[in-house]
């Protein structure tokens, strides 16, 4: 059996399993370059894929991505997508040219990337909470909406969904997701919340597609200096660094100082190899859990709160979601 860490890098995995790559349909959310979904994509494009679907709100940062696939290998297809996932309507205007593009007849694998990070409180224009919206419910959206296109693909199709150790901060406010209660929006524990919703919604898929051969599994990139860190670096240093203390502390039980020390950062090519690993292991699906993180599934409570797997607060999500969004989706 094949050993897999955290320092377990995306190329390798490409490689090992490249006949799960070549001339296959991929689509990736958040291709922004310095971040981790371009650097899974361009790692992607080595082997062969037929397609590579980049969806994203700018065009021109994701041309920076395809200009880098085409570096990687010239041969590769690839499709820009513009998309907003803090808007519904835009959300629901890029599933439909997906579903409309008679050059997309089946898509493989889905790898949802894109993310907001500590954003202080918004409510989009669809008056739903920024973080929840953007890293929750657009997904939600647009995964449900292409899934004839997923279904298309057959056994064997994946479903990835980047969560993040921050799940462990906080479960689905089921009660009040948009932080209505007054003093009750934190930086993180939305973030959280948005994460234990990524964890959720894949338990949801696996319930609705398993019986096709279709899975789908949440990771934990670890640590990674991208610009999701964005928002962060505009806050008050002191404010910053009592927030993450506070944050670490609850998630890992230790200072910041011992979890860097224990953690320190990965290099973009050891933060896509867990999502690589999700989307293309065949092995997977015969060992236990839904969520990877150092390139491993693991089931252990201390890493994966029962809040975050749980079947009943899945379908509980889903129910939640569908209002929030205002529309039912029967997969």
């Amino acid at each position: 059996m094949a050993t897999y860490d955290r320092n377990t890098e995306g190329l390798e995995l490409v490689h090992k399993f490249a006949d799960q790559v070549k001339g296959r349909t991929f689509l990736l959310t958040g291709p922004s370059p310095g971040g981790i979904g371009a650097e899974t994509v361009t790692s992607l494009a080595t082997e062969s894929p037929a397609l590579l679907i980049l969806v994203g709100r700018s065009p021109e940062k994701a041309q920076t991505v395809i200009d880098a696939i085409k570096k990687a290998n010239p041969g590769v297809k690839t499709k820009f997508v513009q998309a907003n996932f803090a808007s519904l309507k835009s959300v629901r205007k890029a599933a439909q040219a997906i579903l409309d593009d008679p050059e997309i007849t089946k898509i493989d694998v889905v790898i949802n990337n894109a993310a907001v990070m500590a954003t202080p409180f918004e409510l989009t224009e669809d008056k739903l909470e920024l973080q929840f919206q953007s890293n929750h419910l657009g997904h939600f959206v647009l995964t449900n909406k292409i899934m004839p296109k997923i279904i298309a693909a057959g056994p064997g199709a994946r479903l990835v969904n980047l969560s993040s150790l921050a799940h462990k901060l906080t479960g689905v406010r089921f009660e009040d997701p948009n932080f209505a209660q007054p003093g009750s929006y934190g930086e993180f524990t939305s973030y959280g919340q948005s994460k234990s919703a990524n964890l959720l919604y894949t338990v949801g898929l696996n319930k609705r597609l398993s019986s096709r051969g279709i899975r789908a599994f949440a990771v934990h990139p670890g640590s990674i200096q991208t610009n999701i860190h964005a928002h962060t670096r505009q806050m008050d240093g002191a404010r910053l660094a009592s927030l993450m203390d506070a944050a670490i502390q609850k998630t890992t039980g230790m200072t910041t100082a011992e979890f860097r020390a224990a953690e320190p950062y990965k290099t973009l090519q050891q933060g896509c190899g867990t999502t690589l690993r999700a989307a293309l292991d065949p092995d997977l699906v015969k060992e236990e859990g839904v969520y990877l993180q150092n390139t491993n599934l693991t089931t252990d409570p201390n890493e994966v709160k029962d809040w975050a797997t749980d079947p009943e607060l899945a379908e509980k999500l889903w129910k939640l979601s569908e209002e929030l969004v205002g529309e039912k989706f029967d997969i």
